[in-house]
């Protein structure tokens, strides 16, 4: 994955040579579209679809631009101004598991030849390439937690597996029934076994799915990969999980709490610190197992001697 930071944007274009040779794999994969997508400041993917027969414009900066104050909180442009370009990072291409004639690309935003400030990739971006600059490199590892849901026979949103009475229809019993439940995780394997195949496919490494305290509720464990990389497939997991969810006749939501007096949903973000000059060795852990003194520093925490 290129965590490179451009200042300029020639500097960031593509070598002719990888594009014939990306266009080529993908059409000898069947692929047919392009997605590419670049983040907004609410963390949503946006896109205008392309065919295959333009990607070398689209990755040489010649394909869609976008008015993004039209559709994203950016006022500090308005329709006078010029469209941002995005110019996608070939090196997070990937096809789209749940309809293999698409490809998925992230792209960083570009305005007037300059990284266009308010792009997250690229504000993300240039944390790494300061971290760089002092000698660190950073690591994440995501723990994100969803509900799925369906529609029931009155057109209202329940929880997808959930066999308590609903109000009203019996007792509901004040326990803790889905956390870890081997007979819920049974229940819910057509859409978690699916889940998990195409994880393992893309080599994301996940480590487990969890059945948390909420009727319907799951929680996805991932070993840790770069910040940058580890952010790019927290965006496109979202995404996935929808499109899977949709063929079980599903609904994904990542809200704290769709129902009330029900258990939360949250990401845990597990991150890690290295030093460029000392690989594989994460700063944050002290002597015994215990933490660092960098650990409260990175924590913003003044350490008492």
């Amino acid at each position: 994955m290129s965590d490179v930071y451009h200042e300029n944007f020639a500097d960031a274009l593509p070598d002719s040579a990888r594009l014939a040779e990306e266009k080529r794999k993908l059409e000898d994969a069947g692929v047919k579209y392009i997605l590419s997508c670049w983040i907004d400041m609410f963390g949503v993917p946006k896109t205008k679809p392309v065919p295959l027969s333009d990607f070398e414009l689209l990755c040489m900066g010649k394909g869609p631009q976008f008015a993004v104050h039209s559709i994203s909180f950016v006022p500090e442009l308005g329709p006078a101004d010029a469209d941002q370009i995005p110019l996608p990072d070939i090196d997070t291409i990937v096809i789209c598991p749940w309809d293999e004639t698409i490809a998925w690309v992230f792209a960083d935003l570009w305005w007037e030849g300059k990284p266009y400030n308010l792009c997250p990739r690229q504000a993300m971006k240039r944390q790494i390439r300061d971290a760089a600059a002092q000698g660190y490199v950073m690591y994440a590892g995501v723990e994100p937690e969803f509900i799925a849901m369906q529609w029931d026979d009155a057109g209202k949103p329940v929880k997808a597996f959930d066999d308590d009475p609903q109000p009203g229809q019996g007792m509901r019993p004040r326990r803790q029934a889905f956390g870890y439940d081997v007979e819920y995780s049974l229940d819910s394997m057509g859409f978690l076994g699916e889940m998990m195949d195409i994880l393992e496919g893309l080599g994301w490494n996940v480590h487990d799915v969890v059945a948390e305290g909420a009727y319907s509720q799951f929680e996805l464990d991932f070993h840790y990969t770069d910040v940058l990389e580890m952010a790019d497939r927290l965006v496109f997991l979202r995404v996935l999980l929808k499109e899977i969810a949709k063929k079980h006749d599903m609904f994904i939501t990542f809200m704290p709490k769709p129902t009330t007096g029900d258990w939360r949903s949250g990401a845990h973000m597990n991150t890690s610190m290295q030093r460029v000059d000392n690989p594989r060795v994460n700063i944050y852990e002290g002597e015994d197992g215990k933490w660092s003194e960098q650990v409260f520093h990175a924590l913003g925490v003044e350490v008492q001697t």
